[in-house]
């Protein structure tokens, strides 16, 4: 079971988004030939819809003067993905910025390709006043499956696991080179999409951070936004200082341990609770691979390599890290 960020650890007054008919409402009247199919998640500080455009439906009168495009050929982007966030927090409004520069800047195959993003005060059509202002971007939508959805083929397959791993973090190379040295934090089965060729596409830039920022988070143990069952010990202290690629290699870490074993290392009972988890990834040791009888030494010493609670016992380097699954899968 994942566990995304406690609602009590949340600021005070703060509540998780909901898909709802007002939201509906609002964010057709931003964007008219909007057709939403289905709800793909409401997570974090955001709901996500699978949707199309058709260009039928743009009103006559619709101009927007600064993009005299807007609407306009948009039925030739197909099935898109929408993220929205009605009257959105200075923090998540930053949050969401952050991720549409990011995507609109690497444009890389293994990131969804952006589209669009704005943020709405005003219906595009009357110049009325929204009830609320939406911050929407839209991204294309990526034919593929979640790798959450495939957990159970991997176990006990370690030569695929390693493969898949590979990928993931050839994907991510872009992020960790970059000179601004981004860490997703957030890599998980449901965040991994794997395309019919086997490629690797990974979404959610939702929580990126850029190594060595101040962040937008206070100081201190649960204010770091995160998924608990994925989440390095310098992650869930919020130790700023400590948060880099490494922070990702761990996640990566307990992804191998669980596809291999058919277990996840720390949550060794359904029922833990938030506390309870954190001090396990913090404090306890999980029996390694080889000794579970899953995998060999070399493939159970790498997995032990990535989630060793110290950051500075990790891999050091991304082409390291590479390096050593690129070893492994020959």
């Amino acid at each position: 079971m994942d566990i995304e960020f406690p609602q009590c650890l949340l600021p005070k007054g703060i509540t998780l988004p909901q898909d709802s008919p007002q939201l509906r409402a609002n964010l057709t009247a931003c964007l008219p030939s909007l057709i939403i199919e289905e709800v793909a998640a409401e997570s974090g500080q955001r709901v996500v819809y699978f949707g199309r455009f058709e260009d039928q439906l743009i009103p006559e009168d619709i101009l927007i003067e600064e993009e005299r495009d807007f609407l306009h050929g948009w039925e030739k982007w197909g099935r898109v993905v929408i993220k929205v966030v009605g009257d959105a927090s200075a923090d998540a409004l930053a949050r969401l910025e952050a991720e549409t520069e990011i995507l609109s800047e690497l444009r890389p195959a293994n990131f969804p390709y952006h589209r669009y993003s704005n943020l709405f005060t005003e219906n595009p059509v009357t110049d009325e006043r929204l009830p609320e202002r939406l911050y929407v971007s839209i991204e294309e939508f990526v034919l593929s499956s979640t790798l959450a959805k495939d957990m159970r083929k991997y176990e006990k397959n370690s030569t695929s696991v390693v493969n898949l791993c590979l990928g993931i973090a050839n994907a991510l190379l872009p992020l960790w080179m970059h000179q601004r040295r981004f860490v997703h934090r957030d890599i998980k089965p449901e965040n991994i999409l794997i395309r019919p060729s086997g490629e690797i596409v990974v979404i959610d830039l939702g929580i990126v951070r850029e190594t060595g920022s101040a962040g937008l988070t206070s100081d201190g143990w649960g204010k770091s936004p995160l998924t608990l069952d994925y989440a390095a010990p310098e992650q869930i202290a919020n130790n700023k200082d400590a948060i880099c690629f490494k922070t990702d290699f761990f996640a990566i870490g307990v992804l191998m341990y669980r596809l291999i074993s058919g277990r996840h290392p720390f949550r060794t009972d359904e029922r833990m609770d938030s506390f309870e988890m954190a001090t396990a990834v913090e404090l306890v040791d999980p029996p390694t691979l080889d000794s579970l009888g899953m995998a060999n030494s070399q493939v159970s010493e790498m997995v032990a390599w990535l989630i060793c609670k110290d950051p500075w016992k990790r891999p050091r380097t991304p082409k390291i890290f590479i390096d050593k699954l690129n070893e492994l899968n020959n």
